[in-house]
């Protein structure tokens, strides 16, 4: 996929409506249970991932950030699959094939690798169980290889393959987009499916998800439970039982001054990866209306993209577009204090965690009013929200949202606290509780 048309035809409108909240109210409720508490016990957790090499950058950081929250509140112990380099090197090889005039390989999702999975993370619990006896085992994503697992088993996950396939065309263009067979597809969501059955519980990023897996899935709700997660930039956990207070110190950098961004504002910031999170996250969108808003009103707005190596567009960058390339999390970071709004109008977009740190440093938002985005961004305190593919509408969305000065000084003001809210300390207390309370039901 390398253009906006051919893009065009992947994606539809989610059957599944988002549920818009604003994220400080829910951060009231959440202090106020944390303040109520009576049973404050660390649970046994033993946490299963897949490790990527290396394991810091799995799944956006998140079960690496999350490992270490965990340890704050719970005896967390790493329990994960991490195949070995000859591992990895021998299963991809044995699932080469072409795709697209490209050579790619299905390894993730072959059965082979199942068993391998399954036999390294089953190893592992019995291992451990010698010296310790986990009340759970928290599983980042649906990990089927935690299938049969002996202890009670939550799956925290931000999308599900029901999700995903309601969210495109058709269940053979999902699977295109996954780059396996239709049949494999098929297969997974049904094991993927008998491990939600199987689970305690069901822990999702957002609401949004959540009502997909009641309404689309069939999970009854009580096994359904909604964590958001945190900020993947700059994170490390504070000294102590987390509190949620103003300006803890969950996000690097949070306790410092929050720029105030005055008029005239020109900078626009996006981020995605090419090709595939480039146009699923709209950039090919924001290019067009940057061309309107350079055109009609005011020629020196400026886009800066960061992400692709390559510029995955058809030519050259339009005048006015800055390239930044691949950049590491902290350096993305550091882009938020230097722009005056954050454009990311996802095609799709499972929870959208770049915009929790725009927010946590005072950045309005536009994004698309869908999925989770409606969970995050609260139009008229912390930005807009778009509603189709129209890049005029989106250019004149971007322009009244920097001509709002009342906006940007809600979106300041609340800045502390939403790092507060986005931190991992928040995330890893509201997981223990769930654990807590699901493991006591189900004794």
């Amino acid at each position: 996929m390398t253009t906006s048309q051919s893009w065009s035809g992947i994606y539809k409108d989610h059957p599944v409506r988002p549920v818009p909240q604003d994220p400080l109210a829910r951060l009231t409720k959440i202090r106020a249970d944390y303040g109520a508490a009576e049973d404050k016990r660390r649970p046994r957790i033993g946490l299963a991932c897949l490790w990527d090499y290396p394991p810091q950058r799995t799944w956006s950081y998140t079960p690496w950030n999350l490992r270490a929250a965990l340890n704050g509140v719970a005896d967390t112990a790493d329990i994960g699959v991490v195949t070995s380099r000859l591992s990895r090197a021998l299963l991809k090889t044995s699932h080469v094939r072409y795709k697209n005039g490209k050579l790619t390989s299905s390894w993730r999702y072959s059965r082979l690798t199942d068993l391998h999975d399954a036999h390294i993370l089953h190893r592992g619990l019995r291992r451990d169980s010698a010296e310790r006896r986990y009340d759970a085992v928290l599983t980042m994503q649906a990990l089927v290889a935690a299938i049969g697992l002996p202890a009670p088993t939550f799956v925290y996950t931000d999308i599900t393959n029901d999700a995903w396939i309601s969210a495109t065309q058709s269940l053979d263009v999902c699977a295109a987009l996954r780059l396996v067979k239709t049949s494999t597809l098929q297969r997974y969501r049904e094991r993927e499916l008998a491990l939600y059955q199987q689970a305690a519980g069901v822990i999702t990023m957002s609401g949004w998800l959540a009502r997909s897996l009641v309404e689309q899935t069939g999970l009854p709700p009580a096994k359904v439970h909604v964590v958001h997660p945190a900020m993947s930039s700059g994170w490390s956990p504070s000294d102590g039982a987390p509190g949620f207070a103003t300006g803890n110190a969950a996000a690097k950098g949070a306790t410092l001054p929050i720029p105030e961004r005055t008029a005239p504002r020109r900078r626009l910031l996006f981020v995605g990866r090419q090709p595939f999170d480039f146009y699923r996250k709209g950039g090919d969108l924001i290019v067009a209306a940057l061309k309107t808003l350079r055109r009609e009103h005011d020629s020196r707005i400026t886009l800066t993209v960061v992400g692709p190596d390559q510029w995955p567009m058809p030519g050259d960058p339009p005048e006015g577009v800055r390239l930044m390339g691949t950049l590491p999390p902290d350096s993305v970071a550091a882009l938020y204090d230097t722009h005056d709004l954050f454009v990311m109008p996802s095609r799709m977009e499972p929870f959208g965690i770049v915009f929790t740190e725009a927010l946590a440093r005072g950045l309005p938002c536009v994004a698309r009013d869908a999925y989770a985005m409606p969970e995050i961004i609260t139009p008229g305190m912390s930005g807009a929200l778009v509603t189709s593919d129209d890049d005029r509408a989106l250019a004149a969305t971007i322009a009244t949202v920097l001509a709002d000065d009342a906006l940007y000084e809600a979106c300041r003001k609340r800045a502390p606290e939403m790092a507060a809210y986005f931190s991992w300390e928040r995330v890893a207390w509201e997981i223990t509780q769930v654990i807590t309370q699901g493991t006591a039901a189900g004794s």
